[in-house]
């Protein structure tokens, strides 16, 4: 789903299919060859600037920030939303969370808006990450992916709250996002935001953007995933996957890369979380570098999703509040 990219030990930000070679370029893929007139910024998009002050990237390291990050939304005082996937690591038998993402480690962060200039990071310390029940019965199995664990191919939701200790920094100053939990319609508009990939697919410096887009009917999203292994990996199940096309399939559109993943999708008046950034699925048989998608998935949160992750997701929060 979205993510963070490879490692030679682990790939933190891109989801591969090793039976099918799918690569799943987990978040904005921010370059289009065919775009008339490159633009160094989310396709379709601009630098937020100001903007979205609940959004930060975040990593678990606190330098040299090359390819292992993600973007997150603050929720609740000491909580913020993010994608699953990147808050674990893969090798090449299994899923699981690696040492950094246990409670008592630290993620380092910051709220800078454009890091090619200087930025202080920040740490949190971890109290407890929480993933949904349905994917934590597939780690348990060192599995990921629906239709490696799951009856029925029940899609894993990839998703993950992060509640902190408390302490002091810009993430305890910044304010929280809601989330709204009413269903997306095919048509409405929304807006996709990350840190991710610039126009040649380099990552860095991670600059913070946001662009418009539309919520896809289930035949475009289809039409627009032919060729690839989609539908195998549980994409297509639109009861928790909701998603808009990509520059593949529309070049006027934002598209999700690397360093995206776990960023909030957004409405706006008021600003409110609609999703979770979780994925691009490029064409079977693409470059390892593939940066040009026809499509963006994203996870539901709401209330009529098949799997009631929005009654979770408001336990999880209200737990913290106590």
């Amino acid at each position: 789903m979205l993510e963070r990219t490879e490692s030679d030990v682990s790939t933190k930000s891109l989801i591969v299919d090793t039976i099918k070679l799918l690569k799943i370029v987990l978040f904005f893929l921010v370059s289009l060859t065919s775009w008339a007139q490159k633009n160094p910024q989310l396709v379709g998009g601009t630098p937020a600037g100001e903007r979205f002050p609940a959004l930060f990237l975040f990593s678990e390291l606190s330098e040299n920030l090359t390819d292992s990050f993600c973007t997150a939304a603050k929720v609740s005082p000491r909580q913020f939303l993010t994608a699953a996937h990147c808050v674990l690591e893969t090798n090449s038998k299994s899923w699981f969370f690696p040492e950094y993402s246990k409670p008592g480690s630290h993620y380092y962060y910051s709220f800078g808006r454009d890091l090619s200039k200087p930025v202080s990071m920040h740490s949190l310390q971890i109290k407890k990450i929480h993933v949904h029940p349905l994917l934590q019965n597939c780690l348990n199995k060192g599995k990921y992916f629906p239709a490696q664990c799951q009856a029925g191919k029940l899609p894993n939701p990839d998703l993950a709250i992060v509640t902190v200790e408390p302490g002091t920094g810009p993430f305890f100053d910044a304010p929280s996002l809601p989330i709204d939990f009413n269903p997306n319609r095919p048509g409405d508009e929304i807006i996709l935001a990350g840190y991710g990939a610039q126009e040649d697919g380099d990552i860095t410096p991670p600059i913070l953007k946001y662009g418009y887009s539309k919520v896809a009917t289930p035949e475009e999203l289809e039409k627009a995933t032919e060729g690839t292994s989609a539908a195998e990996m549980g994409f297509l199940q639109s009861g928790f996957y909701f998603g808009s096309l990509g520059p593949l399939t529309d070049p006027k559109v934002p598209n999700l890369g690397s360093g995206d993943s776990g960023g909030p999708v957004l409405k706006e008046l008021p600003d409110r979380i609609v999703g979770v950034n979780s994925s691009a699925v490029c064409l079977d048989g693409a470059p390892q570098t593939c940066e040009i998608t026809g499509n963006n998935f994203f996870t539901r949160i709401d209330s009529k999703a098949t799997i009631q992750v929005d009654r979770w997701t408001k336990e999880i929060i209200q737990e913290a509040g106590r």
